[in-house]
């Protein structure tokens, strides 16, 4: 089974501050991959919650460095390696989350199987996934977004960013998930739901899923702007909640 469960759908400061939204990511499973993405705080709690075992999970993968999206990151990683006594799972994030300011704690790395450096145009496996990081963002510090490609699968994840006119290029899939933290345009390193329209409209997925709100969306009722969306592209687009699952698509299955 191919699947996203959303950990948190929270984004911005004020909003996972004071936990109005959770804020623990995805949760991916995917050609029997299980992954960690951008575990943010309370990533272990939400996913427990969900009654998901993170001693079960392959990889742990970090868009970038800042804590809404890291701040588990060391937690999740004691639990994938069962606190050390099975060095095993990979670990994917860009170069600055484990130099000088690491959000990454030093000592736990040799408990993992592999740590691999994320960079612009890289392609990586966990298990049967392929995972690209197609282009470096427009946000501060060191960001990527990712492509996650399987047999009868492929579906893209654009994390924090101000738009570009190249972004659409980059994440074509027949699933894409969005993170829009604000509900209209402006000057900060973000994506906008105007910003979200221009994507959706660009790469015509199947369906694209909005995510990692801020304060300005959560007023505005996500499901309502989801709605409204889909009014005006023409495309499903769906507002993440928190614990929702989402099935992604599979391999068609054989005639044996």
């Amino acid at each position: 089974m191919n699947r996203i469960v959303f950990l948190g759908t929270g984004g911005a400061r004020v909003l996972v501050f004071k936990q109005l939204l959770a804020s623990g990511g995805l949760w991916i499973e995917q050609a029997d991959a299980r992954i960690s993405l951008d575990p943010g705080p309370g990533a272990l709690v939400q996913a427990t919650k969900r009654k998901l075992d993170a001693t079960k999970l392959d990889a742990i993968i970090l868009s970038h460095r800042h804590l809404d999206h890291s701040a588990d990151i060391n937690v999740m990683i004691e639990a994938m390696t069962t606190g050390g006594f099975n060095q095993r799972g990979s670990l994917l994030a860009p170069g600055d989350a484990y130099e000088d300011d690491p959000v990454i704690l030093r000592y736990l790395r040799d408990y993992l199987k592999e740590t691999l450096t994320i960079g612009e145009g890289g392609e990586y496996s966990i298990g049967n996934v392929t995972v690209r990081a197609p282009v470096r963002h427009d946000h501060p510090g060191e960001v990527y977004g990712f492509v996650f490609e399987s047999p009868g699968c492929r579906w893209s994840y654009i994390a924090d960013t101000r738009y570009f006119p190249e972004l659409a290029d980059h994440y074509r899939a027949d699933v894409i998930v969005i993170h829009t933290v604000r509900l209209e345009e402006s000057e900060i390193y973000h994506l906008s739901i105007p910003d979200a329209k221009r994507l959706i409209e660009a790469i015509r997925p199947q369906t694209a899923i909005i995510t990692h709100f801020g304060m300005t969306v959560w007023r505005a009722k996500p499901w309502k702007v989801a709605e409204r969306l889909s009014q005006e592209t023409g495309v499903k687009v769906i507002a993440g909640r928190d614990g929702m699952r989402f099935q992604l698509p599979g391999p068609e299955p054989s005639e044996d």
